[in-house]
């Protein structure tokens, strides 16, 4: 029989306090499948209250973009004016929180022109501009448009490529800097595809605000 030697108490295995650190290579808190935090849009009415938050986002999002484009600071009054016009415009909510907005025109010959459509950076990587523009489409659908159209700047690769990744073509160009889009709109069926009266008409050269 081997004699323990005197004195010595056997090794055990202690764990160190936790130091909140994460284990280099394990991944810690990862969500598992199925149980990310769902996504709830929704949308209301423009309300003259949100006219500041409206304006301010564009000018923040879109504002270098048009003074690379037109060599001119954002027009801040116009678009105040666009706004107010009557132009149906729409505040993009997220759980309660307002994230963007977007707005457009329906003109007599059954198109959309959508004015404008800006959504908060934090917020552009989740797939919230591609569920917008799938509820426009679907709005222009129940209103009988037959082409839904944005005028996008060239400078605006971001924009440029993702109305591209939409299924909008490009038609034609008002200058080196602006670009029409246009994307066809297929009827609900057993609709005959018209534009509903009393929408006032695309202005001639309108200036698109897209982000």
């Amino acid at each position: 029989m081997q004699r323990r030697k005197k004195g010595r108490v056997p090794a055990t295995k202690t764990r160190r306090p936790s130091t909140g650190r994460q284990a280099k290579g394990k991944p810690r808190n990862r969500p598992q499948a199925g149980t990310e935090e769902a996504v709830t849009l929704s949308y209301r009415p423009r309300t003259p209250e949100d006219d500041a938050y409206i304006v301010q986002l564009t000018e923040e999002q879109l504002g270098t973009v048009h003074q690379q484009a037109f060599r001119e600071p954002f027009p801040r009054d116009q678009f105040l004016r666009y706004i107010q016009s009557g132009a149906p415009t729409f505040l993009i909510e997220r759980n309660g929180k307002r994230i963007g907005y977007y707005s457009y025109l329906i003109g007599p010959d059954a198109k959309m022109h959508i004015g404008a459509m800006v959504v908060e950076p934090n917020y552009q990587s989740d797939g919230i501009g591609t569920k917008v523009m799938q509820k426009l489409e679907e709005d222009a659908q129940r209103a009988g448009v037959q082409v839904m159209e944005v005028f996008v700047q060239n400078s605006n690769e971001r924009s440029m490529a993702f109305t591209r990744k939409l299924g909008f073509q490009e038609v034609f160009r008002i200058d080196e800097n602006t670009v029409c889009f246009q994307k066809r709109v297929p009827p609900l069926p057993g609709t005959p595809g018209m534009a509903p009266p009393g929408q006032p008409p695309v202005p001639p050269q309108p200036i698109g605000w897209f982000g």
